[in-house]
């Protein structure tokens, strides 16, 4: 019971993000397989606003690690009802899609993904991939036209028991036609639990709990592989996800899950914790971060100069600001230990190019700290630390350093002197 408790502790992403992901109403009616036929966040400084140069070409294959893929989740749509953050004014999702076009993203599907995830498949250097949650018939009726229309492949996670093609839902022959023209189904559960229905199963016991994951998501994967062929990817209701889930998912016959935490994709990724950006219905700036592939070296020395005249960090970081890292993959870190009155669970981090970055905090030391997944082209980098006061006054400091290669390494005197 104690290491199970102890998992809580664990976990990813927890019940703050439960208000956002508030499942449909359901109908308690089964499935019927013969009806006919579904805290506000500040974008960190270093992402500028979408503006890919008519330049740049998006069309070619290029190494595996020079990919990085967008993954935008979707709700509900409606030209007509107040937006919220799950209800998205129909007319935006369509000119969201065309910016996509007009940026000369490739939008991949969930095969291509994970062809290019496991090492089968070269892509181009920016990509995106749409997924749908839930089964909301708005689906249907609102985003399928839309994606049809420009010709983008798309993935539908469903949780089957809002499957019934009752009220707002979809049913089986809608989602069956969306597949003949590009959609892929993915696992959404059961019933899509709130956090704390998964909480109280761990708080019951091993066996508790394994018998919750049987029905959430093994009896899903079973139901939807019967409805509409083989399926082999999960999303986590509420973004919610222990290290056991994760553990048990393959068993089940997933092979990629994903989560609600936004960042862009690379090669490194764990595949069954995916990063996806949450696309609100009533804030644009989540689609513009997640689109925005623009970092370049041009505005990357603009936002250097910016930061010139700016006060030093009052604490020791790596790389050290103004300085020249010859190293494709340095460790950027930053010293906080000595800090009075900080929060250190408060401690974010932005870098140049990436947005805001996955650190991790040795609370011992004091340390935060990242490690590029991608070797660091644009030079100069530009790192941003936030953080509050314990009475909850908020602090930020930034600095920046210059990526060097190898073969631009200062030549040395090698002799006794200075081994």
């Amino acid at each position: 019971m104690r290491r199970l408790l102890n998992i809580i502790g664990m976990v990813l992403v927890g019940s703050a993000w439960a208000q956002y992901f508030e499942p449909p109403p359901m109908n308690p009616d089964p499935v019927e397989e013969c009806v006919p036929v579904e805290e506000e966040e500040t974008p960190p400084a270093q992402e500028s606003e979408p503006h890919d140069s008519p330049e740049d070409d998006n069309t070619q294959p290029v190494a595996r690690e020079k990919t990085r893929v967008a993954v935008l989740g979707y709700h509900n749509f409606s030209n007509t009802k107040p937006v919220t953050e799950m209800l998205m004014r129909t007319s935006e999702f369509r000119k969201q899609m065309e910016h996509i076009r007009e940026a000369g993203l490739r939008v991949i599907s969930m095969k291509e993904f994970l062809e290019w995830r496991m090492g089968h498949l070269k892509l181009p250097a920016k990509c995106v991939l749409i997924t749908l949650d839930d089964g909301w018939r708005s689906v249907y009726t609102d985003a399928f036209p839309i994606l049809k229309e420009y010709g983008y492949p798309f993935t539908l996670f469903l949780y089957t028991k809002y499957l019934s093609g009752r009220g707002d839902s979809m049913t089986p022959a809608m989602v069956r036609e969306m597949q003949q023209h590009g959609a892929t189904i993915g696992s959404h559960s059961t019933s899509h639990y709130y956090p704390s229905t998964w909480k109280e199963g761990l708080e019951r016991g091993e066996q508790a709990f394994a018998e919750l994951m049987d029905v959430e998501m093994g009896d899903s994967f079973k139901r939807l592989s019967e409805l509409f062929g083989p399926i082999n990817a999960y999303c986590y209701p509420g973004g919610y996800v222990t290290p056991e889930i994760v553990r048990q998912l393959p068993s089940y016959g997933y092979v990629v899950a994903f989560t609600v935490i936004p960042g862009k994709v690379d090669v490194q990724e764990d595949v069954l914790q995916v990063h996806r950006y949450m696309v609100f219905g009533n804030d644009s700036s989540v689609f513009q971060r997640a689109v925005d592939f623009s970092w370049n070296a041009a505005n990357s020395q603009q936002v250097a100069r910016a930061h010139r005249n700016s006060p030093v960090p009052p604490f020791p970081v790596y790389p050290a600001p103004n300085a020249d890292a010859y190293e494709d993959l340095p460790v950027i870190s930053a010293q906080m230990g000595a800090v009075q009155n900080i929060d250190l669970s408060s401690v974010q981090m932005a870098v140049s190019g990436f947005g805001r970055v996955p650190s991790k905090l040795d609370s011992s030391s004091g340390t935060v700290q990242w490690n590029p997944p991608l070797r660091l082209y644009q030079s100069p980098v530009v790192v941003e630390l936030s953080w509050k006061e314990t009475g909850g006054t908020p602090r930020k400091t930034s600095w920046y350093f210059n990526v060097k290669r190898h073969t631009e390494l200062p030549h040395e005197n090698h002799d006794e002197n200075t081994r």
